[in-house]
């Protein structure tokens, strides 16, 4: 998910304004060992309305509850920074410390500043496909297993922007390390995670690897800053590896097949399930052919069961976008070569 260069900005000025702030709030907090929070209370539990939240939010002062808040809005964005998943026990651990029991209040004020201010909120990761766990990974759940529907408890940020925002203009890859690398490497994995789903949720390990022949990516693939003259590329493996760290696949490997490498089959991780769905990969598909006809909207309505048809008036629409937002970031960059620095415009602003 690319966040927009405003709200890029935004989250830099947040976290030098709350850091010492929530520093402080942490030292004077009270350490109270006795009280606890549960875990597993109903997912629809762990939300508040946004009704519930303007309440606390524009209630009376809470300066401890505000700098849990504010706390939990700078853990969520440093998770996204890494691709790190925003996990239930880490907020209460390294945010709410000992007041755990404020999770669901914390969580719906945190959710209400994401939104207004960055155009981002947290949604649950998907539970993992019992299909893909380990022996050891099953047994450990048959133990854990109650009533309850099972949940991942982890979060990621995910882009709410409304369709007519989300142009290349605003949702520039990220800088870090670098944007090229960054594009790239997104590219990849949207590449890769499509391939499976259209092939039906599964790939073969030689399969995969003949279509990244095909990308001219079978051995290395651009690294994450490919400006670098001393390293420009990674070797394919460790792109892969790094892809399986970050959620977004899961390779599979079946003892039963002898070492052949179709006994090793590729998946789609909980992270590439949320930031990729199939309404994207059909617009990349759409992209990738050029445009839509019936021929192609049939195949995609066979191989993405439930998406969205695209009618011919909205291509046109989308194409009169593209063309509108091309220009847009061509004079955006002429105006960034010819204007002051970044940190120049943001002291003088």
């Amino acid at each position: 998910m690319y966040a927009s260069s405003t709200a890029l900005r935004c989250r830099d000025e947040y976290m030098l304004e709350t850091m010492p702030r929530l520093q402080q709030s942490r030292r004077q907090r009270p350490v109270d060992e006795d009280e606890d929070v549960d875990m597993h209370e109903p997912q629809d539990d762990q939300y508040a309305s946004d009704g519930a939240a303007d309440e606390m939010m524009n209630g009376p002062p809470n300066e401890e509850l505000s700098q849990l808040i504010k706390g939990l809005v700078r853990y969520a964005i440093a998770c996204d920074f890494s691709r790190t998943p925003i996990r239930r026990d880490a907020i209460r651990e390294k945010v709410l410390g000992t007041n755990g029991r404020q999770f669901k209040t914390a969580f719906a004020g945190a959710q209400k500043q994401l939104r207004a201010v960055f155009g981002m909120e947290m949604v649950e990761l998907p539970a993992r496909d019992k299909n893909l766990m380990t022996t050891e990974q099953k047994r450990k759940a048959a133990k854990s297993q109650s009533q309850k529907e099972a949940t991942s408890n982890a979060y990621i940020l995910t882009n709410i922007l409304p369709e007519e925002l989300r142009t290349p203009a605003l949702t520039r890859p990220s800088k870090v390390v670098s944007a090229e690398g960054e594009a790239a490497y997104t590219a990849l994995y949207t590449t890769i995670i499509s391939l499976i789903t259209i092939s039906g949720g599964e790939l073969s390990d030689t399969r995969l690897r003949r279509h990244l022949a095909r990308l001219n990516a079978a051995e290395y693939m651009p690294s994450m800053n490919p400006n670098d003259p001393a390293n420009p590329t990674e070797k394919t493996d460790v792109v892969l590896q790094r892809m399986i760290k970050h959620g977004y696949l899961v390779r599979m490997v079946d003892n039963r097949g002898n070492g052949d490498d179709d006994s090793t089959t590729w998946h789609v991780g909980p992270r590439g399930k949320a930031e990729v769905p199939k309404e994207s990969i059909a617009g990349f598909v759409r992209t990738i052919y050029g445009g839509s006809d019936p021929e192609l909207e049939s195949k995609i309505q066979i191989s993405l069961k439930g998406v969205k048809e695209r009618k011919p008036e909205e291509q046109e629409q989308e194409q009169e976008q593209g063309l509108s937002d091309e220009d847009e970031v061509q004079e955006d960059e002429e105006m960034q070569e010819a204007g002051p620095s970044n940190g120049q415009r943001r002291r003088h602003a």
